[in-house]
């Protein structure tokens, strides 16, 4: 409990700055679906920040605008769009979700992750407007272990390494993916330090390294450069890069997770919550800049998750319309109702899931 209460007085900022960021990006959102639902004259219900009990709200138009005493996002109603409840209100109604055609109801769906979009694309521009650090293409050897394939090759730290067996390395994770895939082989490496080529050097990675240790023995990192004001123009380039740089990160997730060796060291790249949080509370002591720039990468991540063809998520009732669309029917609404239950409370079990591995990851176990 000490130590819980020493990270809060340490880190003051972190518990408001995750609620501020997390209610702004599911904000946003939401907005992409209430815009869109009443720009299609869908019958939009309530607007609400936070989730019940309700606090205060205010009715405009025939829309409840609430505030809710959990601080933490928010949520859009739609008449007809009751998508756990196996009674779906609304049916007949010309303003129900369900009585516009399935492009229409595809477009209120999918708006939501394409706001998620363009607030990372708003805010990334603005950080690097103020200054930030931008992505150099460059992996660069942080750390050798003493004995290791890599401190008996020559390599060491602060080399930044160009190409492996003649490939050329932008990325930590692609020399990991590779490295582990050539364990017991010969490898040649070519350096740059100091600005002079080292190299071709020769290495064979281990296949049972040390504990915490890789097959090669180093601690590798993604080099930046410096904090710089961009002109929008340039800020807007980068932020645009970024956001297609973390799509591509998270499409590649499944398959690097499928093909982990079983001797790699550390958890999983995969994080919830509490990772998150953990990671708010870093950021917190960096500045502005550095926040705008957190809030932009995890609104492109949840952007990109919700939009994934499961059950519960945006991405699962798209697919029902679409589903329906191809068949000239919709399937049974209470059939879609159960299926988007189960697949809510799969999601619930996976959240568990990464979270007691965030507090396993957090703790050093």
């Amino acid at each position: 409990m000490g130590g819980l209460i020493d990270f809060f007085r340490q880190n003051p900022l972190a518990i408001p700055l995750f609620l501020v960021m997390f209610t702004l990006i599911i904000a946003v959102h939401e907005f992409g679906h209430y815009i869109t639902a009443r720009l299609l004259g869908m019958r939009v219900l309530e607007f609400a920040f936070g989730f019940p009990p309700r606090v205060v709200a205010i009715r405009r138009g025939g829309i409840d605008y609430s505030i809710n005493a959990i601080p933490f996002g928010g949520f859009v109603r739609i008449l007809g769009q009751d998508d756990f409840s196996i009674e779906q209100h609304g049916a007949g109604d010309p303003g129900s979700f369900t009585s516009k055609p399935w492009w229409a109801q595809a477009i209120v769906l999918a708006a939501g992750v394409a706001m998620n979009f363009v607030l990372a694309i708003v805010v990334l521009t603005a950080a690097f407007m103020i200054g930030t650090e931008a992505p150099a293409d460059v992996v660069k050897v942080a750390e050798v272990a003493p004995g290791s394939p890599a401190e008996a090759a020559g390599i060491q730290p602060g080399d930044i390494v160009r190409t492996i067996d003649g490939k050329t390395i932008t990325r930590t994770t692609d020399l990991r993916t590779y490295i582990f895939g050539h364990v017991g082989k010969e490898v040649t490496i070519v350096l740059d330090r100091g600005g002079k080529t080292i190299g071709p050097l020769t290495v064979v990675p281990r296949p049972t390294p040390p504990t915490s240790e890789g097959p090669l023995g180093v601690r590798l990192e993604d080099a930046t450069t410096p904090p710089t004001a961009l002109a929008p123009p340039q800020a807007f380039t980068q932020a645009v890069r970024l956001t297609s740089d973390v799509v591509r990160q998270i499409a590649e997730l499944p398959g690097q997770l499928l093909s982990r060796p079983a001797n790699e060291p550390g958890p999983p790249p995969v994080g919830g919550p509490i990772q998150i949080f953990l990671v708010t509370a870093a950021v917190s002591q960096l500045g502005v800049a550095a926040f705008l720039k957190l809030i932009g990468v995890i609104s492109v991540n949840l952007g990109v998750l919700n939009i994934i063809p499961f059950p519960g998520l945006d991405g699962g009732r798209l697919f029902f319309v679409l589903l329906s669309a191809v068949l000239r029917r919709r399937l049974s609404p209470q059939v879609e109702a159960a299926i988007h239950a189960v697949g809510f409370v799969l999601l619930l079990g996976f959240l568990v899931v990464v979270s007691v591995a965030d507090i396993r990851r957090a703790a050093g176990g």
